[in-house]
């Protein structure tokens, strides 16, 4: 009996080991952690926080690592929220009071027009030392954009969070 049992667990910890081998590790646990596994891992579970903005006219579901920020009255139509070297903004301009629309001024800036529908556009770009990643769209009578900036290390950490941005919707 006592060589079954041996045998058994010979059997379930070489299926363990194969099974660990098979499946790819998260990059913070397959070499030293650096900031950008960091905050990778703390973006790892999370749930969406809602936040009604008064100065937006409408709900924000942002991800719970995400913390809103109390910004001053000058700072206009804007939300923002942050976590470390990771931000999201998010903006509403009435389309009659612009000359240039968001879209145009990330442009302007550099950024690359990643996709284009009829209800939004995707861009992505550089800004000194931070990349981006802009959705704008357009909501009857003003444009909403969202734009997602962070340091080119956190580049895998940000990927869940580029995904929220595309598809974020207004409420």
């Amino acid at each position: 009996m006592k060589r079954s049992s041996f045998l058994f667990l010979a059997i379930v910890v070489i299926g363990v080991l194969g099974g660990c081998n098979s499946r790819q590790q998260p990059k913070a646990y397959v070499s030293e952690l650096t900031s950008a596994d960091s905050v990778s891992i703390r973006m790892g579970q999370f749930t969406l926080l809602k936040y009604y903005s008064e100065r937006l006219g409408f709900n924000i579901n942002y991800p719970s690592y995400l913390v809103h920020q109390e910004l001053p009255e000058t700072a206009g139509s804007q939300e923002l929220f942050m976590m470390d070297d990771v931000s999201v903004s998010v903006m509403s301009e009435l389309v009659d009071s612009m000359m240039r629309s968001p879209g145009q001024r990330l442009m302007g800036m550099g950024a690359e027009l990643i996709e284009v529908t009829d209800r939004y556009s995707i861009l992505s770009g550089f800004d000194d030392d931070w990349e981006y990643y802009a959705k704008v769209m357009e909501d009857s009578t003003r444009l909403v954009t969202i734009i997602l900036r962070y340091y080119p290390e956190h580049e895998d950490a940000v990927i869940e969070l580029k995904e929220w941005v595309k598809n974020f919707e207004v409420q």
